[in-house]
């Protein structure tokens, strides 16, 4: 089993920066207490995708955004919801983000080819 470093890298870069985009967009959106509809598709449709682009055009490596974008959203869904509705501050979503781009990200950067080759 080979693990891609560069792929793992800009997971957990795109599971870090996912944390903070998000997390700071509902700190900016919900300054009223609460997160309305409108505020919520600004907030969770756009700022993953933002991070993917921004780590994979930073890496100079567009050839992983579909990979990238996966990661975000994934992040998004499973470590980061859960720890908005407890009610976390941006530098415990920027926690939970990396820890999801680490879990998403290795999930990702196993070479599948190689694997079935082995066996």
């Amino acid at each position: 089993m080979r693990i891609s470093g560069r792929i793992f890298l800009a997971a957990v870069l795109t599971g870090l920066f996912t944390g903070l985009f998000v997390s700071s967009a509902e700190e900016f959106f919900s300054r009223d207490g609460t997160l309305g509809g409108t505020e919520a598709l600004a907030t969770f449709i756009p700022f993953p995708l933002l991070a993917a682009l921004f780590v994979s055009i930073g890496l100079r490596q567009r050839h992983i955004i579909r990979r990238m974008v996966g990661v975000a959203y994934l992040t998004l869904i499973i470590p980061l919801l859960g720890i908005g509705m407890g009610g976390a501050n941006v530098f415990q979503q920027m926690i939970g983000g990396l820890i999801g781009g680490v879990f998403w990200g290795l999930l990702f950067a196993i070479d599948l080819k190689k694997l079935i080759k082995e066996t």
